[in-house]
C-alpha cells in the first residue's frame, strides 16, 4: 500500500522504476516517457520501467489482450 500512496505525488505524469529486492523505487518522473527515462538516466538508472500514472478523477479500464467473441 505504500507504493500506491507514492503515487499520488506523481498523478497525470510518467514514472521510472526499478526494481531491487522485492522492492520497487521511483527513480525519475516527467510530463512525458521521454523526460521520466532522462530523469531516470540522469541518475544512474540506464533500465528502469515507465510507468503512466493516471489521473486518480478517471476510470482506468484496461483493453482485453484477446478479442472478445460473441456466441
Amino acid at each position: 500500500m505504500v507504493f500506491v500512496e507514492a503515487m499520488r505525488e506523481y498523478e497525470d505524469r510518467w514514472v521510472a522504476i526499478v526494481e531491487s529486492g522485492g522492492t520497487e523505487t521511483i527513480v525519475g518522473s516527467g510530463r512525458d516517457a521521454v523526460e521520466a527515462l532522462d530523469d531516470a538516466k540522469a541518475k544512474g538508472f540506464e533500465n528502469a520501467v515507465l510507468f503512466r500514472v493516471p489521473p486518480f478523477n478517471t476510470t482506468f479500464i484496461p483493453l482485453a489482450s484477446q478479442p472478445v467473441t460473441s456466441t
